[in-house]
């Protein structure tokens, strides 16, 4: 008789677990590295070098180090054991059924906040930090958290493009992170970190405290950015990582309305090219589907053009001459 029962993996939520059970806790043996990793020590020493990585400029005019597929999966398979690492409740980057929304939510309640924003955070955590992180907080021997440091981190820096940058960096930082928490704390204020986004919000934000948090941010190496530095009064609505906090309520941001409206307005003037109103019902359903997570009104609407767009895929393929037309 066959055997029709799913294994556990396929519909259970993997267990985390505290930095003392990561497989990576104590790692003294090399062979063992590899064997987590899944490379050998030749692919492991081959992949460590700057050349295995993509160098490119982002429509923001960012440099982006892009690992080649080889070392991506493998820093996807040290991402991955990170991620099992229970995490701070302040942290809304990288963790399942954390999001800019639920960073947004912990602030809802927000008589006055204020954000601030760490520069260049990935490139400003240095080798030197993430083997620190590996040898001291891992209690990895020092040439396992060698190897390791090497085989994640881009020209002595945590790359912008890799999967595992995020992780990475926060827990390269951790201790200074824990630190602004329990200064929050003492003045009962709520804190979220959202990658290098950090949000402090509560009645009252204290005179000075904004200087004490930049000292701390300073005293670990890295800088606040002082153009993305933003108090905003009781008075007035507050925008943090794309949502609008106002009256106790999430909004969608005007921005993003109206560049639903244009979509609108564009997919109305589309002309009878299938494959053209495909792309319009595309970025339609996205902008959609992203703000109906904050305003509930647009969820309707984001499964309606769901719909139209799946109608539209299937025209093109049952009659693909209508590509063209």
């Amino acid at each position: 008789m066959k055997n029709t029962k799913r294994t556990p993996s396929l519909h259970s939520k993997p267990k985390l677990y505290p930095l003392h059970q990561s497989p990576f806790y104590k790692l003294k043996v090399k062979s063992k590295l590899f064997q987590l990793v899944g490379i050998t020590k030749s692919q492991l020493a081959k992949l460590s070098q700057d050349k295995s990585y993509n160098i490119f400029t982002n429509e923001n005019g960012r440099t982006i180090q892009e690992p080649i597929p080889q070392l991506k999966l493998a820093h996807k398979r040290i991402g991955k054991i990170l991620s099992r690492i229970e995490m701070p409740s302040y942290l809304h980057s990288g963790r399942k059924k954390h999001s800019t929304l639920t960073n947004a939510r912990a602030h809802i309640k927000a008589n006055e906040l204020l954000k601030l924003d760490i520069h260049h955070f990935f490139p400003s955590t240095t080798a030197a930090r993430v083997y620190n992180l590996f040898h001291r907080k891992f209690d990895m021997s020092p040439d396992v958290a060698y190897l390791i440091t090497n085989f994640v981190t881009y020209s002595g820096r945590i790359p912008t493009g890799s999967p595992i940058s995020m992780a990475l960096a926060f827990w390269a930082n951790w201790e200074m992170f824990d630190e602004i928490n329990k200064l929050a704390i003492s003045h009962d204020l709520v804190f979220t970190v959202y990658v290098d986004d950090l949000a402090f919000s509560g009645e009252k934000i204290p005179k000075g405290f904004a200087s004490q948090v930049k000292s701390i941010i300073s005293s670990n190496g890295l800088i606040s950015k002082r153009k993305k530095e933003i108090f905003y009064p009781s008075s007035k609505g507050k925008l943090l990582t794309g949502v609008v906090i106002q009256n106790g309520e999430l909004k969608v941001r005007w921005a993003h309305n109206a560049s639903i409206k244009n979509e609108f307005d564009n997919l109305s003037l589309a002309s009878q090219d299938v494959q053209f109103r495909i792309k319009l019902l595309e970025r339609l359903t996205g902008k959609l589907h992203a703000a109906g997570q904050v305003d509930y009104k647009l969820k309707d609407k984001a499964r309606f053009f769901t719909k139209q767009l799946k109608i539209a895929r299937c025209t093109l393929i049952q009659q693909p001459h209508l590509s063209h037309q």
